[in-house]
């Protein structure tokens, strides 16, 4: 049997599964789900249509050596889906709260902190892993084993490959490597998807260049976005560089010296290009 706190609110519809628990103070909005083996830990208010999988765990105390005996609050929008063993922590202080969005995807074992702030419609894949007071925009996606440390913001639109160690921040509509965590591009199908025009995304390379390939002197590079781009993604781009405590993913570079020249007599030299074509 499930055990539900008679302190807790529930709207409209709500399931319940066997050995779910829900504690004092909950609150669910109207068709929400709660799946078998299931923690709704108290401090959680949730909104309408939210999906908790078997045996996640949602409003778990920070995992903060200093934490003080009050705490904040987890407050979650609506249509959200916490796949299987997926854990979201309260804040660390009161009146603060670990915040989600709206029609975000949780998917198995991934984890938020701590004071995270998520978006609307961003995606987490298996074992993703974000560190306390981390933020992440709207339509973000977030490989699987990817690990943000803390306070480390990712950009609107950004997609983060699997594996990746995020130290810094990612900025918005980028691509990201697994292998590096650097930089390798704009989120091209991603913004294509979301019907940003070809004009969005010749701006936004432009504006790449601007970033990455110019040398500028930081300042420049806010001035140069400035002066040359009016408006559309590259304002929100140019407004989230002008921020951040971390710095900023750098691209990823191929030195000219790892270029190797392989000397072959003549003869074996014509043999190769001969079957080249």
């Amino acid at each position: 049997m499930a055990v539900v706190s008679p302190d807790a609110r529930l709207g409209v519809g709500v399931k319940i599964g066997a050995f779910a628990t829900v504690e004092d103070g909950v609150e669910l909005g109207d068709f929400c789900t709660v799946a078998s083996g299931a923690v709704i830990k108290a401090g959680v208010k949730a909104g309408c249509h939210n999906e908790f999988a078997e045996h996640c765990v949602i409003g778990g105390a920070p995992q903060h050596v200093a934490r003080p005996q009050q705490i904040g609050c987890v407050q979650i929008g609506d249509h959200n889906v916490f796949r299987e063993h997926v854990t979201v922590h309260r804040a660390l202080k009161p009146d603060t709260v670990t915040l989600v969005g709206d029609h975000n995807y949780m998917m198995a074992g991934s984890h938020l902190g701590h004071d995270v702030v998520i978006g609307s419609n961003s995606i987490f894949a298996n074992g993703a892993l974000l560190g306390g007071h981390v933020t992440v925009e709207d339509r973000a996606f977030v490989s699987g084993a990817v690990a943000v440390h803390q306070f480390c913001r990712v950009g609107r639109l950004a997609m983060v490959g699997g594996h990746a160690r995020i130290v810094q921040d990612v900025p918005p509509y980028m691509l990201v490597d697994g292998q590096t965590g650097c930089i390798v591009g704009l989120n091209v199908v991603g913004l294509r998807r979301s019907g940003h025009t070809p004009e969005d995304i010749a701006e936004l390379k432009a504006a790449y260049r601007v970033v990455y390939r110019r040398g500028l002197p930081w300042k420049e590079v806010l001035d140069v976005l400035d002066q040359e781009f009016a408006g559309g993604p590259v304002r929100h781009l140019r407004q989230f560089l002008a921020g951040g405590s971390r710095g900023f993913a750098q691209e990823r570079r191929v030195p000219p010296s790892t270029t190797l020249r392989l000397r072959v007599p003549e003869e074996e030299a014509a043999v190769i290009r001969a079957r080249a074509g």
